[in-house]
């Protein structure tokens, strides 16, 4: 569940599917409010990586948004990855040689103990990850700042800090 100001304005759906040939990562937000007009984003990334090593192997994130259609495409091609991002006020075109083994969608299903940063897929660009205390989380990419809550090692909660709203997604079984 997503919301904002104690309101539900959306859902989120996320899964990690995993056979002995592949991991993905299948991730679908669907936000929609009122603040002066109608605001919707409807967000979907699938992140591919190899099972055996968790290395990332492809990335698609399209938002379909009141603002416009955007999209951030990461491919591993030729021992490097090609990463290409034209999202809202935000893009990069950019070559990454070192192997990406971990990203923002694995954090919805493994805290990042002892990690330091994160691959976010919608930025194509790595995210600082900063403890602050036990299973809380500091994750940190140019201006945005989000926070990761975690319970026995599970994630519980996630409070995004927007230009338009800050909003939370509690994760309900």
């Amino acid at each position: 569940m997503i919301e904002a100001s104690g309101l539900r304005i959306g859902k989120l759906q996320i899964a990690q599917i995993t056979t002995p040939t592949s991991l993905v990562y299948d991730q679908v937000s669907n936000v929609e409010f009122k603040l002066i007009k109608n605001v919707r984003i409807y967000y979907k990334t699938v992140s591919r990586h190899d099972p055996a090593t968790g290395q990332l192997l492809r990335s698609e994130t399209d938002a379909t948004t009141s603002r416009g259609n955007f999209r951030s495409e990461i491919s591993w091609l030729n021992s490097q990855y090609e990463i290409t991002v034209n999202q809202y006020k935000y893009a990069r075109k950019a070559v990454e040689a070192k192997p990406i083994d971990f990203t923002i969608s694995r954090m919805y299903f493994e805290e990042p103990a002892g990690r330091s940063r994160a691959f976010a897929e919608y930025f194509g660009n790595y995210a600082t990850i900063e403890l602050t205390k036990k299973g809380s989380y500091r994750v940190r990419i140019d201006d945005h700042e989000d926070a990761y809550f975690y319970e026995k090692g599970k994630l519980v909660k996630i409070l995004k800090k927007n230009a338009l709203k800050n909003y939370t997604i509690r994760f309900i079984e």
